[in-house]
């Protein structure tokens, strides 16, 4: 059985569709935490540390990072730590943001913390691929817009994915083989 943690909301957004679309599989086993579901503030230092400890407790084999906020480097780089000093075996995926690729003038600050979450991933991949004893998998996946209720009425007009075919997309990268790992994917939607 595949224990899974998901920060995120079962009720909304990816998660949401994770969780319709997995939750009749018998073979995994599903916790979420996020604030608007668990009480759980993912941005605060204590819940990120519970957070990354709470994988090893319930022996977590896939652990997903949909929080669409700020500090998903320092949660990232959390349950790491403690995945190395465990010597624990998994994968980690996090989805950061198709806006970390271009380059603007701009203030707005969400560009630069999925920039370092991308980085921050890259640097893990290389760590778990090279000639150590860490074997987790890392995958850093940057879909853009997707549809949700507050981006829909954000953006009505812009183009978005469909949250189903992320989360199918999410299947696919679990089920490949266990020696293979796919370091990153970008996607947008173009029509």
């Amino acid at each position: 059985m595949s224990n899974i943690l998901i920060a995120g909301n079962p009720d909304y957004g990816l998660a949401q569709a994770l969780n319709q679309q997995w939750k009749e599989s018998d073979v995994r086993d599903m916790t979420f935490k996020s604030r608007s579901f668990s009480n759980t503030d993912l941005t605060s230092v204590h819940e990120q540390k519970e957070f990354a400890k709470l994988s090893l407790e319930h022996e977590v084999t896939i652990l997903i990072s949909c929080m669409w906020g700020y500090e998903q480097v320092k949660l990232a780089e959390r349950i790491a730590k403690q995945w190395i000093e465990h010597k624990h075996t998994g994968y980690l995926i996090v989805l950061g943001s198709s806006a970390d690729t271009p380059v603007k003038g701009s203030a707005w600050s969400y560009p630069v913390e999925k920039k370092a979450l991308r980085a921050y991933c890259r640097q893990l991949s290389q760590i778990s691929a090279g000639e150590n004893e860490y074997k987790f998998k890392v995958t850093y996946l940057s879909p853009g817009n997707m549809h949700t209720p507050k981006q829909d009425e954000k953006m009505p007009t812009m183009r978005k994915l469909n949250t189903e075919y992320v989360a199918s997309l999410l299947e696919w990268l679990v089920t490949q083989p266990s020696d293979i790992n796919i370091s990153e994917l970008t996607l947008d939607k173009i029509v």
